[in-house]
C-alpha cells in the first residue's frame, strides 16, 4: 500500500508540473517483438517488404544523422509520436522527458496502467536522479522494426536528451553502426 501510495504521490507530482495527473503501479513487463511471443516476427505488420529490407546477413538498416561531434540520431516513433532519439549504448533504459510523457498522456498514448513504479538511476556525470518508470506500448525504429511494452524512463529534467538505451537494444542479437554507410544494423 506505501509503494502505491508512493508512486501515485510521484506520479501526481511529476504530471502536475504539466498540468497533468494520474498514476497507478503495472508490473507486468512483457516485453515482445511483433507477434507477441517475445521472437522476431519476420512479416512487420504494417510495413510492407519494400520498406523492410532484411539484408543477407540478417540484419536491418536504419539510416541515422551525427550530431554534436559523433552522436548517432535515429528516427524513433513512440507510441505514435514520432521523435529524434540519441542511440547510446551506454544508456540502460531508454529515457524521455517529462515533455514527452506529457504530449503521449494529453493524447491518450500513455496511461495510468503504463506506469510501473519510481526508480533511482546514475546520469552520465555521475549523479543520482529519481524518474518514473513506464512501458511504452509501440517502439518503431526508423518505420522498419517494431517493438511492444519497451521499458522506459521518464525524466524530470526537460534539457535531458531523448536517448535510446539498452532497454531496447537487448532485444537484438547484435547491433553494429556502418559509419561509412551511415546506418546502424540491427541483426535478429
Amino acid at each position: 500500500m506505501k509503494k502505491h501510495l508512493f508512486i501515485f504521490s510521484f506520479v501526481m507530482l511529476c504530471f502536475s508540473l504539466l498540468c497533468c495527473g494520474g498514476g497507478s503501479s503495472k508490473s507486468d513487463g512483457d516485453t515482445s517483438y511483433l507477434d507477441g511471443s517475445g521472437d522476431y516476427y519476420s512479416d512487420y505488420e504494417e510495413y510492407t517488404e519494400q520498406e523492410t529490407v532484411i539484408e543477407n546477413d540478417n540484419s536491418i538498416k536504419i539510416a541515422y544523422t551525427e550530431e554534436y561531434g559523433n552522436t548517432i540520431t535515429i528516427p524513433v516513433k513512440i507510441n505514435g509520436m514520432g521523435l529524434d532519439m540519441i542511440f547510446d549504448t551506454g544508456a540502460s533504459s531508454t529515457c524521455i522527458t517529462l515533455a514527452e510523457a506529457q504530449y503521449l498522456y494529453d493524447k491518450g498514448n500513455l496511461t495510468e496502467d503504463d506506469i510501473v513504479d519510481v526508480q533511482q538511476f546514475q546520469t552520465a556525470d555521475g549523479n543520482i536522479s529519481t524518474g518514473l518508470r513506464i512501458i511504452l506500448r509501440n517502439v518503431s525504429i526508423g518505420e522498419k522494426i517494431r517493438l511492444y511494452n519497451i521499458e522506459a524512463l521518464v525524466v524530470q529534467n526537460q534539457q535531458a536528451p531523448l536517448l535510446l538505451g539498452q532497454s531496447v537494444m537487448k532485444k537484438f542479437r547484435e547491433i553494429s553502426v556502418d559509419r561509412e554507410n551511415k546506418v546502424v544494423k540491427f541483426f535478429k
